[in-house]
């Protein structure tokens, strides 16, 4: 009979769990409009390489997802790491990711809208061209001269581009688009 009642205490578990998935990314995408998705991870280290972040520099993801690009960048450049993240699923495994890998990152539970960017050397973003869109101005306002902004697969409209690279240059695909605030 307690083998029984076991199996049913993890099976409701389980249904909780993904139950909270489920419905924190629809929650997460209608606070944003954007849906959670992470970029290939095997693109991480090369992503990294292109935004050459120096130590002590404050590296700024809008749209965190999981922390692993702040968390990584902490790690290996030994940047001040700042998300923020809308999608109570996305936050949940940031918030864990960061203290399963004891990164002092900062992760906020925010809308980055509403946040001020002043402090970012970099900014990294992959958003769709609606909220590419809004963050133009928002940039224009608020970063300081020098900031760099790396937008994965999408660009950032009314800005001179500085540079696009491919992360797979040979069937050029996944453009990151590179600007820099004058």
């Amino acid at each position: 009979m307690s083998f029984n009642i076991f199996i049913l205490f993890f099976i409701l578990i389980l249904l909780f769990f993904f139950t909270f998935l489920f419905v924190g990314n629809l929650v997460g995408y209608f606070l944003t409009g954007v849906p959670f998705v992470s970029f290939p991870k095997k693109f991480l280290v090369e992503i990294l390489k292109i935004m050459a972040p120096k130590e002590n520099e404050t590296l700024i993801d809008l749209g965190c997802g999981d922390g692993t690009l702040l968390i990584e960048a902490e790690r290996r450049y030994k940047v001040k790491g700042i998300g923020y993240e809308l999608s109570p699923t996305a936050f949940f495994l940031s918030y864990f990711n960061k203290i399963f890998k004891k990164s002092k990152i900062k992760i906020f539970y925010k809308n980055f809208f509403k946040a001020n960017l002043k402090e970012a050397d970099l900014i990294f973003c992959y958003l769709f061209p609606e909220i590419m869109e809004k963050l133009s101005e928002k940039f224009k306002k608020e970063l300081k001269k020098g900031t760099k902004i790396f937008s994965l697969s999408f660009p950032l409209p009314n800005w001179p581009n500085k540079e696009i690279r491919y992360l797979d240059e040979k069937n050029k695909k996944w453009k990151i688009y590179i600007y820099q605030k004058e």
